[in-house]
């Protein structure tokens, strides 16, 4: 501003000299001003472009001197790209892959290469990149919050290569990576390139209880699976003059023998003689990724865990023998010195080996609970809390789980806050799980808004639970709008609550897609209701996978609906856990059952929660049983009124019983019936006991029936033995096994031999003991071995 003053009188003194006219000064005034104000305005955006600069060169791996904005693709050596060095050198064999990759980018779609470690994703990508964008310059940002750092600082690149190698590096944060930044890179021109291990691509799926919002920003990219086929190694291995390299080919797979990864396996395995506690070391660093807390563990929790996988040792290992066993680990001698099994980040800590990580996880042998104790006092971002407490989740370990969530919510993480309200719901704690939700909408988390909402709904409050339903769908939250679905219908508006489902399902919401699909299966439109369940199935949703059981048990395909099951148990449904409990009982395998039954229980599944009060009950635990069952009767789960009433009348509670089951009877189930019966009879009220027995018969109960004959024929009437003998065998035809003994037994009274080996073997057969003895018997009579 001083200038300006200078430069007007100036101005003003030479004008007066040359005699111009005084409109120019007055120009020069306004020319002034407006000066005054821009050069602070254009200083300031010099500085925030110089910033941003800044911290793009701080946050990527192809910055240099030479190059403010990356390096051209074509000059950037396969190092960089983040390849494998290989220990034999051999020309780049093309994949069968490729062909699908070229066309995702000559769409300019963001790509994502799937496949094993080693598989070749890199190489692969990396070679496609120079080959079709040789010209453009490529922005590999540094993980884990390299992406981050550069599009928070509003540095969007355009028309460059976005490099993105081993992703799950940069998702294990949910901040760190957002849907809606590689929407706009793709929309600025740029060419997005990622590349990920398959199997910690499926670990990012969402599941029933906890959504990841990391799976948003893989759904993103459109997928391209790399695969280590017979077909393709064979023509692989055809390609190559050098027999040791085919060889490798057909055995390993190419990325795998080029890469070293075969190599080791065997290092790692020798390990177990050599020197076990490098193994272990190896181990506890594989463990620690596979908790998902991060990629690399810090050396001093390593040397803690070290005793835990050294087994071998007769005491914890020594400081000499640590040191030892971590220069093993650490030493660059695998294929020919060109990597070691852990590497040495550069803050000390240590990265294991990627293949030996997919090649322990195959193995099915799950992370140490040791290890989950030491991740939960990790001081790592909020976010990677999450990511290890959803794994928790997964891997059984709701204790563990439930304990990164609260540390990853007192620290301000909105989706950890929901996750942790989930986890106290699980618990019975309702009133914090509802306090963790309001704080989470209060920070404006629609999944918080929604959590909170559906509390709201189950206190009765639905005007308000709807009001913050309506605020969360407006935020595009499909859980939400299929909650606004689920209450129109159940206040009679059907067809706008369909549409709510609908919304959700087209919103991408898995939930929205199977309730959604629900409806159209009730309206009769199979096709489109399986069709909506496939595409839930295949964003991970274990609530379709139940769904398509239940359909394939409809149509008669039986073979199907184990296998969906147990995929709808890894993407934790409850229900799922229940029905697949309940196979596993009927196989006889009763401690698999009893497992999926107390793993349904503990995510509030219906099915599970009774199963479990039933063992509890049959314990003495009754107090316990109750409030499971309670639970179950208020999802509405058939059958648990009943058995709530058993277990009052197993305490003695016989009034609370009766009330029970005429609760059971009002709601339709015939056990209920059936059980006052057998209490009135028992106090002597025969006829009405008697009533009850034939009101569960005409229903079509064969225990109705059964009941019904056998007092019958206790009452001793000449009239009544008749009517006992036609219901005995009604029951006997369909299937009851009292009812088949009792008519086998009758029938080899009245010298019908026939009959009776038929009735009693039927009934032996599905194991009536009874049924065998005299089946045994009667064979003996007959004079049969």
């Amino acid at each position: 501003m001083l200038a300006c003053i200078v430069i007007l009188a100036a101005a003003n003194t030479f004008l007066t000299r040359v005699g111009w006219d005084p409109w120019i000064l007055g120009s020069l005034m306004i020319a002034c001003a407006v000066l005054a104000v821009l050069v602070p305005f254009v200083k300031e955006r010099h500085k925030a472009t110089d910033a941003a600069v800044a911290i793009r060169q701080q946050n990527m791996r192809t910055s240099g001197p030479e190059s403010m904005t990356g390096l051209l693709a074509k000059d950037i050596p396969l190092r960089m790209w983040g390849v494998h060095q290989s220990w034999i050198e051999t020309p780049y064999l093309h994949r069968d892959a490729e062909e699908e990759t070229k066309k995702a980018l000559a769409r300019l779609e963001p790509v994502l290469i799937l496949g094993s470690s080693m598989a070749g994703k890199t190489r692969m990508a990396a070679e496609l990149v120079q080959e079709l964008f040789p010209g453009k310059r490529v922005f590999i940002p540094d993980p884990p919050d390299g992406l981050a750092n550069v599009m928070n600082a509003g540095d969007m690149p355009e028309q460059h290569v976005v490099w993105l190698d081993d992703l799950e590096r940069y998702l294990q944060d949910s901040k760190n990576a957002k849907a809606r930044w590689i929407e706009g890179l793709q929309k600025s021109g740029n060419i997005v390139v990622a590349t990920m291990r398959s199997s910690l691509f499926e670990g990012f799926m969402p599941n029933n209880d906890q959504p990841r919002t990391q799976w948003e920003t893989l759904q993103c990219f459109t997928r391209v699976h790399l695969t280590d086929e017979t077909v393709e190694s064979q023509r692989l291995a055809s390609l190559s003059r050098n027999p040791e390299l085919r060889r490798g080919i057909l055995n390993y797979g190419l990325g795998t023998y080029l890469g070293g990864g075969f190599l080791a396996v065997e290092r790692l395995d020798a390990g177990r003689s050599t020197n076990p506690v490098g193994r272990a070391f190896v181990l506890a660093a594989i463990d620690w990724q596979r908790s998902g807390i991060g990629d690399a563990i810090p050396e001093a929790v390593a040397r803690a865990l070290v005793s835990t996988y050294a087994a071998s040792s007769k005491s914890r290992p020594s400081a000499e023998e640590l040191d030892a066993g971590l220069k093993w680990s650490t030493a660059k001698t695998v294929g020919g010195g060109l990597f070691s099994l852990l590497e040495l980040t550069q803050d000390g800590s240590l990265r294991p080996f990627d293949y030996l990580v997919d090649h322990v996880a195959s193995s099915g042998v799950p992370v140490t609970s040791q290890v989950w104790r030491a991740a939960v006092k990790s001081d790592v971002p909020p976010g990677q809390l999450t990511s290890a407490g959803i794994n928790a989740q997964f891997a059984g370990h709701d204790d563990i789980a439930a304990a990164f969530f609260e540390r990853a919510a007192r620290l301000g993480d909105s989706n950890a806050m929901v996750n942790y309200a989930i986890s106290l719901e699980r618990q019975d704690q309702i009133g914090e799980a509802k306090v963790w939700d309001t704080k989470a909408a209060e920070a404006g988390n629609p999944r918080g808004v929604t959590g909170l909402a559906v509390k709201l709904l189950r206190e009765g409050k639905t005007e308000d639970a709807e009001k913050l339903l309506q605020q969360a769908a407006g935020a595009g939250e499909g859980s939400a709008m299929t909650n606004l679905g689920y209450i129109l219908i159940g206040r009679g508006e059907t067809a706008e609550g369909i549409a709510w489902h609908k919304r959700a399902a087209e919103a991408g919401s898995p939930l929205g897609m199977t309730n959604y699909g629900l409806q159209l299966e009730l309206q009769g439109n199979v096709t489109a209701a399986e069709a909506w369940y496939r595409k839930a199935q295949s964003k991970g949703d274990g609530a379709a996978l139940f769904q398509l059981a239940m359909l394939s048990k409809k149509q008669g395909k039986s073979d199907e609906v184990e296998p969906l099951l147990r995929e709808a148990v890894k993407r934790g449904n409850p229900a799922a856990m229940g029905w697949l409990g309940s196979i596993m009982a009927a196989k006889g395998q009763q401690l698999e059952a009893e497992r999926l039954f107390e793993r349904a229980a503990k995510r509030g599944g219906a099915a599970g929660l009774a199963m479990v009060a039933r063992k509890l009950a049959e314990e003495g635990n009754y107090d316990e049983a109750e409030r499971l069952l309670r639970r179950a009767v208020e999802q509405k789960l058939p059958g648990s009124i009943t058995d709530l009433g058993v277990i009052y009348v197993r305490q003695g509670r016989i009034e609370d019983a009766k009330s029970q089951y005429a609760l059971g009877i009002a709601a339709g189930e015939d056990q209920a019936r059936l059980n006052l019966g057998l209490l009135l009879i028992e106090e002597g009220e025969l006829q009405d006991g008697q009533a009850l027995f034939r009101a569960a018969a005409n229903r079509g109960s064969s225990d109705g029936m059964y009941l019904l004959a056998q007092s019958l024929l206790e009452e001793g009437k000449r009239g009544d033995a008749a009517e006992a003998a036609v219901l005995l065998e009604k029951a006997a035809v369909l299937g009851h096994l009292d009812a088949l003994c009792e008519s086998g037994k009758r029938a080899a009274d009245q010298g019908d031999l026939v009959k009776a080996f038929k009735r009693l073997a039927q009934a032996a057969d599905h194991g009536h003991l009874h049924a065998a003895e005299c089946l045994a018997l009667l064979k003996l009579q007959a004079g049969e071995k």
